[in-house]
């Protein structure tokens, strides 16, 4: 499995350092035939092998350059700092590139204005995309053929992966981890990463697993379902506050957000349990009402299944490598 992360001026160093890192590590804790059979690799491509200017004025050598015939499984098109606008006419050989290797069967995975390359190449055309919230306007200006969703923090289209900030691509990676890798492992890496990644309000419309959503109700149900989750909270409390007939809510939910809605309460639940333990001086059985478990041995026995190590566990965990950094 060969990954590629493109490279090219002013691109953020950390569209690539922190998914490179995840995707690194579990590679690794593939067992050994498994990583005999399938070699992970990762390179840096660049217009040239002197590495353009980034931000910070940090270097990164690259492996090799568009002019080399090397296919990739998976390239990664990193944010830009700033007007992304003057790197389109420093490298216009990125945009015929990247349709060769999307022809070879590669999937691409472009963050915040990172997206305007898989725009340059037209293949988003028609497609639903999604980019950084300050460059919607100009985007839509340039791209009227891309349907741009402004509510999306991800959105799929053909092997085509939009992500709206660094958060959601460490999301996509983590999907595309558990894909790969499994589920055990992905667990394993969304403990040792999961706190480095700020979570917010904001509200997708197309979520991992599910698709893209354009019935409101939904949407309106999962923004109900965060403001409530520390309330005793059913599907029927859900279908009714949405005025569908409770079969039908089941159904809808099930089919966009791709679990059904006490699964998608607990996910939040304890996403949301993580952040109050990585970010607030809370007690267990306050974090644990907050979320909505009146008893904090049900919800520690819940958080351990999830994530494979206690509250207390991962709290301790974060602050000692917050300590260590």
């Amino acid at each position: 499995m060969k990954i590629g992360f493109v490279l090219y001026h002013r691109a953020l160093i950390t569209g690539i350092s922190l998914s490179a890192e995840m995707l690194t590590s579990a590679a690794s804790l593939r067992d050994r035939k498994s990583q005999k059979a399938t070699p992970f690799e990762i390179k840096v491509i660049a217009p040239s092998l002197i590495s353009p200017k980034l931000t910070a004025g940090i270097r990164i050598q690259p492996d090799c350059t568009f002019a080399n015939d090397e296919s990739f499984d998976v390239i990664i098109l990193p944010p830009m700092w700033g007007n992304p606008l003057a790197s389109l006419t420093k490298h216009p050989e990125i945009p015929l590139w990247l349709i060769k290797q999307y022809q070879n069967g590669a999937k691409i995975i472009a963050t915040g204005t990172g997206v305007i390359w898989l725009a340059e190449t037209s293949l988003l055309d028609h497609q639903t995309a999604t980019t950084h919230w300050y460059f919607h306007d100009k985007f839509s200006q340039l791209y009227p053929k891309v349907k741009l969703n402004k509510q999306a923090s991800i959105t799929s289209a053909n092997g085509l992966y939009c992500t709206e900030s660094i958060n959601s691509q460490t999301e996509m990676v983590l999907y595309f981890i558990t894909n790969n890798f499994g589920q055990k492992i992905a667990k394993t890496i969304e403990t040792h990463y999961g706190h480095e990644i700020s979570k917010s309000d904001h509200q997708p419309f197309y979520e991992i697993g599910g698709q893209v959503q354009f019935d409101e109700s939904i949407a309106l149900a999962q923004d109900w379902i965060r403001l409530n989750m520390n309330k005793s909270i059913t599907a029927k409390n859900m279908a009714e506050h949405c005025q569908l007939p409770l079969r039908t809510f089941n159904r809808k939910f099930k089919d966009q957000v791709g679990l059904a809605p006490h699964q998608y309460l607990q996910k939040m639940r304890m996403v949301t349990a993580k952040e109050l333990l990585r970010d607030f001086g809370m007690t267990i059985n306050d974090v644990s009402e907050q979320v909505g478990y009146k008893d904090s041995y049900h919800f520690s026995t819940i958080f351990k299944k999830e994530f494979d190590v206690t509250p207390n566990q991962y709290r301790k965990m974060v602050r000692a490598k917050a300590y260590n950094a």
